[in-house]
């Protein structure tokens, strides 16, 4: 015949190939992951599929091997891989959820295996099924943010799914030996590969996008603070900057200074004045709204660019914080220190929109704060 190209056993040991090669990669990507529990559901989603395709595609054995339990195996598989999905959208799955597929596609095996035994019935019902499953996986990812990193994934698990679908349709109106049937059976059969290497690319490029941002966020991030450091200031800054100028709002910038730092950690040493640091960011951060920003400008200098805020509210913030620092206190290695602060507040009503100009009109009112006295506010 001339659809040798489309061998039912060649395709389908070439999907079980292809499914083992991915469970490798995963697996190696998860083995050398830290806390990324998402890739390690992915890795043992494809084991479990992969002893699913075997059990499934075996044609001697008891009938519950192939017939029934393979499939509630690959069910399974799917399960757990839709569960690290999820987790990558910061989403969740049950363990009900997951008891649930394995019952459905278990139930429906079994039912068209004993119940009603027919086996175009039985493959319909699996194509339906683990298609639909598929479909909800590019549902998942669909809703991430961004397309760039779960493309090629959205596009595998959707033409998977519709292939699975189809299948299932034709086999509603035609037997699966019968030459037209296998044509079909094959050209779904060439598509589910071509899927699972999309699915393939799609899940390792989301880990390297993921793993990409973590390091340039931790590029960015001031490690003993957790506010941004000067390279996350001018990349982020900037875009803040402009943001409020292409809506039309006011930019301000409030620079803020610990005052007598040098003798906090001269008298009790820099672990103590570490700690001051810390308490001094805390109390920053719960001042300041999501869209705010908050990085460290150098030693005990800090910057915050607050949206949307004209000066005289600048100015409350910066009052609010001032008192809030002076009341609190700080223990730390059996001491107790109390720390003031200094700052600058400029507004883009009188300096503009350029990130730089604004921090050194910030600093230059800080440092007039610092010689009237410290622990005050000044506008500059």
């Amino acid at each position: 015949m001339g659809y040798n190209v489309l061998n039912y056993d060649t395709l389908l040991l070439v999907q079980i190939c292809i499914t083992v090669l991915t469970t490798v990669l995963l697996s190696m990507a998860a083995l050398y992951s830290e806390g990324a529990s998402e890739q390690r559901w992915w890795a043992m989603g494809n084991v479990v599929s992969s002893v699913g395709l075997a059990l499934a595609s075996l044609d001697s054995g008891p009938l519950v091997l192939h017939a029934v339990l393979g499939y509630g195996v690959l069910g399974l598989g799917l399960a757990l891989v839709l569960r690290g999905l999820r987790l990558f959208c910061n989403e969740t799955l049950s363990w009900r959820w997951i008891v649930a597929i394995v019952a459905g596609a278990l139930l429906s095996t079994g039912f068209f295996t004993y119940a009603e035994p027919s086996l175009n019935a039985r493959l319909s019902v699996t194509g339906f099924y683990f298609g639909l499953l598929n479909v909800l996986c590019a549902a998942t990812l669909a809703r991430h943010a961004d397309w760039r990193s779960v493309g090629a994934s959205v596009a595998g698990f959707a033409a998977l799914g519709v292939a699975l679908c189809v299948r299932g349709v034709y086999l509603l109106q035609h037997e699966p030996g019968d030459e037209s049937a296998l044509l079909v059976l094959g050209i779904v059969m060439l598509t589910v590969p071509l899927a699972q290497v999309s699915i393939a690319f799609g899940l390792i490029l989301m880990v390297m996008r993921r793993y990409a941002e973590r390091l340039r966020n931790l590029s960015w991030v001031d490690s003993l603070t957790g506010a941004l450091n000067r390279a996350g200031l001018e990349t982020q800054g900037r875009r803040v900057a402009q943001r409020t100028l292409r809506a039309g709002r006011c930019l301000a910038v409030i620079m803020l200074d610990a005052d007598h730092f040098k003798d906090i950690n001269d008298t009790w040493g820099h672990p103590v004045g570490d700690a001051v640091l810390r308490h001094l960011t805390r109390q920053i951060k719960a001042e300041l709204r999501p869209l705010d920003l908050l990085a460290r400008y150098g030693g005990e200098e800090f910057v915050l660019l607050l949206d949307g805020v004209n000066l005289d509210d600048a100015l409350r913030v910066a009052e609010r914080l001032r008192a809030k620092v002076e009341g609190e206190q700080v223990d730390v290695a059996g001491h107790t220190v109390r720390y003031t602060a200094s700052m600058g507040v400029v507004c883009s009503d009188q300096h503009g929109y350029d990130l730089l100009e604004l921090i050194v009109a910030g600093d230059a009112a800080m440092y007039a704060a610092k010689r009237a006295g410290r622990n005050r506010v000044m506008a500059g």
